[in-house]
This record gives C-alpha cells, structure tokens and sequence, in this order.
C-alpha cells in the first residue's frame, strides 16, 4: 500500500502540483482506505507535526533574511569586499562570492541571495569580462553555501526530523560552508588567470577597507549573534531568531535607515507567506512520515542498502546520488522532511553521525536546486539575471564539477563537519 502512496505522490509533482498536497492527498487517501487505522490519527499527526518549539525559529530567521535584503546589507558588503580582494584579478567574482558567504550567515535562503545579487552583480560581472550565464552561475553557486552556514532553515527542519540538536547542526555547517567557499574563489582564481579579467582597483587600501568595514560591522555580527549566543548556551536557535529579528530590524531601522514602515510591512507579509508554506509541507508531511513508520518502509531501505555494502562510505555515497537525483524534482525542504525519517535509521546502522550527515544531505539537495529540470534556485537566478536557462547551463556546467567536489571532500572528512561540535 506504502508503495502506491509514495507513487500517487511522485505522479502529483511530476505534472505540477504544490509539493503540500502532492504529500496530503496521498496521505489521506492511506488513512481512508487502510482499515487497521483511523482518520483521527490522521488529523493528530497533521496538528502535532506543527507542535514544536525549535520550529519557531523558522519564522524569525527568515524575516531576519528579509529585513536585512531591505537594509541595504548587500551593498555594503558588496563594498567591503571590493576594498578587502578588489586589486585582484577577477576581483568582481571574488566579490560575488564573499558577498554570498556573509550574507549566508544572515539569511538563510539561497533563493533570496540569489536574487538579490544577481540583480547587483550580474551587471558588472558582464562588464568585467564575464559570460553573463557564468556571472548567473557563479551567483547561484554561491548561493548554495546560505543553506549549510547558520542560520539554516534546511539546518533547522533536518534537526526537527532527525531530533539532533539544531544548535549542534549550526556549528557543524560552518567549515563545510566555508570549504563551499574555497573552492568557488580557486575556481574564480583559474578563470581570472585563465582569461586575464580586470582587477576592479590597482591597490589595496587598508584604509578603504577599514571604512567599509565600519559600515556594515553590524550586520557582520548578526552570526556572531546567532553562533555565539547558542554555543556559549546563552539561548536556544528559537531565541537567536527572535533577538536576530530585533536587531536587524534596529539596524536598518534606526542605524542604516533604509527600513521604512512600508519596507517593514512587505518584508513581514512575504516571511509570513514563505512560513505558511513551510509548516504546511511539515505538516502533511508527518503524517507521510507516520504512514512510513507504519508500513516499516525505514526498515526495509535499510535492509536494502544493506544488502549491497554495510561500509559508511560506500553508504554514503549511495545517499548522494540517491539526494542528487532527488534534488533535481523535489523542492529542498519537502525532500529533507520526506527522507529524513527513511535514512536517518540507516545512517545510524553503520555508525554515520548524524550531525555529519545532516550536513552532507543538505549540501546534495542544495546541489539539486540549481540542476535542472526543476533546480528551484536555477530558475530564481535565470529570472533575476535576465537569462535563458540554456544559456546559464551551458556557462556554469564547470561549476557543478567545483560543487560536487566540495560534497566530496565534505563527505569523506567528516572531522569538517564535527570539529567545531566537538
């Protein structure tokens, strides 16, 4: 029965439905026909699934991503990072890159990233020499380090699912978002050399750097903020959201002053648009996760995989291209609350940590939103930067090469993700 539910579920994100009740309908239809259980458990597991503090986190860390992209954060950075590696070769893309990096630690969101750059950097990009569909890769690409550097909302509903500790999942994507990062600017740094694309100053300014810093250190602390105050236990990532939500809304508000009371009515009206269709995938997609639990379908993928390697490695490398191909039709947060339950038992079969896997997941579903034929960031970028999706994938095909690479390193060294829990 699991299996035609799973299938009826596939079919209806296959021809367009929206990914809550493409899990919904399925779900219902289980409870309806299977005799041996009842609709009210149906209805209990739709309520509870929602009944959980750490979740609250959500909402406050994504009006924190909106109010900041309304605060002029980007621009600021976007000029302490031309002051800091400008005199470099290729200096623009390096500046796309660390630009994406801070604005990870504050966000959240690869989709609201990528279009917020991509509109700033697309543009110069072109001018200095770059391919418009490489600058729109290299955008998205960048991107994808948002859902791995705290504050995750990926981060927070793997650790709902799982029940890890969200605030050991924060520390854990830190280094793996930055090795995200390395090899992005090493790519950048061989196709500067390659291509000998302009530096954007002759010199570098001390001075000027110290002064862009000035302007947007306090946006530069809102990580330190959230990390800080988890690992030093003064509060719960639930807290760390709100007190973030505060203090962006202070900084823009009071200090940069770009936040007006429209500015601050959009940005609570679309976070409350984009949580509403959170909860209603984790909603439905409990009672999914129930109806697993009952036909024991964890057990028997375990059983499966198994029976081909019980090696950490070869497991983990069955995952991934499992999560790749995921990815690339299934949205990142409905696939973390649909396979989280499924593959966290297995994991845990054969010794993987699952802090470490979580990381490693969230980085293959973060791959998948810019591969096609349904890469969600992809299509946000593609938009944003005025361009084909032929012609952002026949450019930015050397990039998913860097990307897997980093999900490689990541996956086979796990003290990189371990390291700063431990």
């Amino acid at each position: 029965m699991a299996i035609l539910i799973i299938a009826l579920m596939l079919v209806l994100m296959m021809i367009g439905m929206p990914i809550a009740f493409s899990i919904f309908i399925p779900t219902l239809i289980f409870f309806i026909v299977e005799p041996s259980v009842s609709i009210e458990v149906f209805i209990q597991r739709i309520i509870s699934g929602t009944q959980s503090f750490p979740l609250l986190a959500i909402p406050f860390f994504i009006l924190t991503g909106y109010l900041m992209n309304e605060s002029d954060i980007s621009r600021r950075l976007i000029n302490l990072s031309s002051a800091a590696i400008g005199h470099i070769k290729g200096g623009i893309g390096y500046i796309n890159i660390l630009v994406n990096t801070f604005m990870a630690g504050m966000s959240g969101s690869s989709n609201a990233d990528a279009a917020v750059l991509s509109k700033l950097l697309v543009d110069p990009m072109e001018k200095k020499g770059y391919s418009r569909g490489l600058a729109a890769g290299i955008t998205a690409a960048s991107s994808l380090i948002a859902p791995i550097i705290p504050p995750s909302i990926a981060l927070i509903m793997y650790g709902f699912m799982a029940e890890v500790s969200i605030g050991r999942l924060f520390m854990a994507g830190i280094l793996p978002g930055i090795v995200m990062a390395i090899f992005l600017l090493a790519f950048n740094f061989i196709y500067a050399q390659k291509n000998d694309l302009p530096k954007e100053h002759e010199h570098f300014s001390a001075k000027e750097v110290y002064r862009t810093f000035l302007q947007g250190i306090l946006a530069l602390f809102t990580p330190i903020i959230i990390v800080g105050g988890i690992r030093l236990g003064i509060m719960t990532p639930t807290e760390a959201g709100a007190i973030t939500v505060v203090y962006a809304f202070c900084i823009g508000y009071f200090v940069y002053k770009k936040l007006t009371l429209n500015t601050l009515r959009d940005a609570i009206k679309e976070s409350a648009l984009l949580t509403s269709v959170v909860m209603i995938i984790v909603a439905a997609s409990s009672a999914f996760g129930w109806v697993l639990t009952w036909e024991r379908i964890p057990q028997q993928v375990a059983q499966f995989v198994l029976g081909i390697s019980d090696h950490p490695l070869v497991v983990l490398l069955l995952i991934n291209i499992m999560l790749l191909i995921i990815g690339m039709f299934i949205e990142g947060t409905a696939s973390i609350v649909l396979l989280t339950p499924l593959l966290v038992p297995l994991i845990t079969e054969v010794g993987i940590d699952p802090i470490h896997f979580g990381i490693v997941m969230v980085m293959n579903l973060a791959i998948g939103s810019i591969t096609p034929p349904l890469g969600t960031v992809m299509f946000t970028t593609s938009a944003a930067a005025k361009i084909s999706l032929t012609e952002f994938l026949k450019k930015s095909w050397p990039l998913y090469l860097v990307l897997l690479l980093a999900l490689a390193v990541v996956t086979c060294i796990p003290q990189l993700s371990l390291l700063l829990v431990k």
